[in-house]
């Protein structure tokens, strides 16, 4: 048995350090933030910030989505390439939390002749 032991044991150390540089990543991602976040050079958090403030403080969010049944609406802000993009929830006028979701995508730009 301690032969099988010792050649599981890269594999159990690997694995172990895999892990322990994974998991700070990954409980970040959906994390709902609940200190103030930038949005250019201004501050919004929730449970103070408004829809009406948000709006005032980011401008117009890439997508809105009004939620199912009761749930509150839904706010991404796609801010390129690189940067994770933002989703806001409300509850009626209130903003009730900020995540940080994937990374977003450039925008496409369009012409006109």
């Amino acid at each position: 048995m301690g032969k099988k032991l010792s050649a599981l044991r890269p594999a159990i150390v690997f694995l172990t350090a895999t892990m322990m540089m994974a998991i700070p990543a990954l409980a970040q991602m959906g994390q709902s933030v609940l200190s103030p976040v930038r949005c250019g050079t201004k501050l919004i958090q929730a449970g103070k910030d408004t829809k009406e403030s948000v709006l005032a403080k980011c401008g117009e969010p890439t997508t809105r989505n009004p939620g199912r049944r009761g749930g509150g609406e839904v706010w991404t802000y796609n801010r390129g390439s690189g940067k994770f993009m933002g989703i806001l929830r409300f509850t009626g006028p209130n903003l009730t939390a900020i995540e940080k979701s994937d990374y977003g995508f450039a925008q496409p730009t369009y012409y006109e002749d």
